[in-house]
């Protein structure tokens, strides 16, 4: 059965869509041709459409949800809270206070933490601090990377890196924002030292996140932040996507490489909207109410900050990651390994180079042009087939019950050894029909 036939309740709505929301959607991502799938509920590892079809899903809430979708723990938490205490207050809980002890207690880096509403505005305020601390006003930022819609960091985001990602934001030149190549040592301390006199801080995602989901060589992090503590600028890593979800103490802890520092949002939120900046407490005193024109750096933090239910929502995922300890990480390195191995394999029986880059639950698929190693954004964009990634490839997978964005995802605790093998499954059968 086609898509179209399978999805039609879908197709009206997203006419209906079109009709009031530019694109039809509210999020890029969400979209792929011809239309996407309406969502009607989501339990585990699935999810299932307004026309009743069921998918093996991946995407898992932009990567938030390591216990799965509506996980019975954090239902529980949300629902009694909401029921006999209320869901906003616009003041602060001693739930944010909990939340705060957990991250400090996890993030090997964090001395203080300051909670906002999403990943975006966190790396926003961490670009602020850092400019702030250092008195100084260039970021570098990874080509490639990604780190929210914010206009500070709205720039080489995607291939070609150098025509611009916007219109109605200043060029890079006048915003202070140059790139350097991931994992690329000599070419990141060039970009280091063309700037460093006037170089605020270096910005990077320690797991590249939709540049491949590689993680950077620990060599190279360590090195990086030698040469910026040389020249006087701040290592921050955004850890939106890693943290709590490759280690508990995110890939710093698997690296032992330490930033200034870090953002988090996703798993620390539970599935409920959250972004926090944590790091030495020396920079982050900078936000402080205390402090007084023109001397303090503005983070607002907006309406839903501290909202207590994402609060709650935290507190219950991340006292479970503590409570399992090493057996969490355990379990969910043992499913990406087991999936990113099945696909490669079936890339091989179909007469494909295919390569799955990923640590931990994430992992990435790619179909090669050229059989080199992948390390970092640029090599995916010149050296695989990417462009299929949102479009025939991901349209194939939910014809055949299986949901994924860019061609990879995250493994959850709730993703089971038959979904596991069902996935390889499906994507064996597109690399069949697979043509160059």
């Amino acid at each position: 059965m086609s898509y179209e036939d399978k999805t039609r309740r879908s197709k009206g709505l997203f006419e209906r869509s079109r009709r009031l929301v530019p694109g039809g959607v509210c999020h890029s991502l969400r979209f792929f041709p011809p239309y996407p799938f309406f969502v009607e509920g989501a339990r585990g590892s699935r999810l299932v459409d307004v026309d009743g079809n069921s998918y093996i899903d991946y995407w898992m809430g932009h990567y938030a949800h390591i216990f799965g979708h509506r996980d019975p723990g954090v239902v529980e938490a949300v629902t009694s809270f909401i029921r006999e205490r209320g869901y906003h207050f616009g003041l602060v809980n001693r739930e944010q206070v909990k939340l705060a002890e957990l991250v400090v207690e996890l993030v090997p880096s964090a001395e203080a933490v300051r909670f906002c509403s999403s990943g975006t505005e966190a790396a926003m305020y961490a670009v602020r601090l850092a400019r702030a601390f250092t008195g100084r006003r260039v970021i570098l930022k990874a080509a490639g990377g990604w780190h929210g819609a914010s206009t500070d960091l709205s720039y080489g985001i995607s291939w070609p890196y150098d025509v611009p990602e916007s219109v109605g934001i200043p060029d890079a030149e006048d915003a202070g924002v140059r790139l350097f190549p991931f994992n690329d040592l000599e070419g990141t301390l060039e970009a280091i030292d063309e700037v460093s006199s006037d170089l605020a801080a270096l910005i990077v995602e320690p797991v590249m996140g939709v540049g491949g989901f590689v993680p950077a060589d620990r060599d190279y992090l360590s090195r990086v932040k030698e040469e910026l503590e040389r020249v006087g600028a701040l290592l921050i890593f955004d850890e939106v996507i890693s943290g709590f979800r490759v280690a508990r103490g995110g890939y710093q802890e698997v690296a032992g490489v330490l930033p200034h520092l870090t953002v988090l949002g996703k798993v620390m939120g539970g599935g409920f909207p959250i972004g926090a900046v944590a790091g030495r407490r020396e920079i982050l005193e900078l936000a402080s109410h205390e402090r007084k024109k023109p001397d303090r750096v503005l983070m607002g933090g907006g309406t839903f900050s501290c909202n207590p239910v994402s609060m709650v929502a935290g507190i219950s995922v991340l006292e479970r990651v503590v409570e399992m300890g090493g057996s969490l990480y355990d379990e969910l390195e043992q499913k990406g390994r087991m999936l990113r191995s099945m696909i490669e394999e079936a890339g091989k029986r179909a007469g494909l180079t295919v390569e799955t880059t990923g640590i931990g639950s994430l992992f990435m698929i790619h179909i090669k042009k050229e059989d080199v190693p992948l390390r970092g954004p640029e090599d995916i964009c010149l050296y695989t087939h990417w462009e299929i990634k949102d479009t025939s490839f991901r349209q194939f997978l939910a014809r055949h019950g299986v949901h994924m964005i860019h061609a990879g995802g995250a493994v959850s605790t709730a993703h089971t050894q038959e979904d596991l093998e069902a996935t390889a499954f499906v994507v064996s059968k597109f690399f069949e029909v697979f043509e160059p």
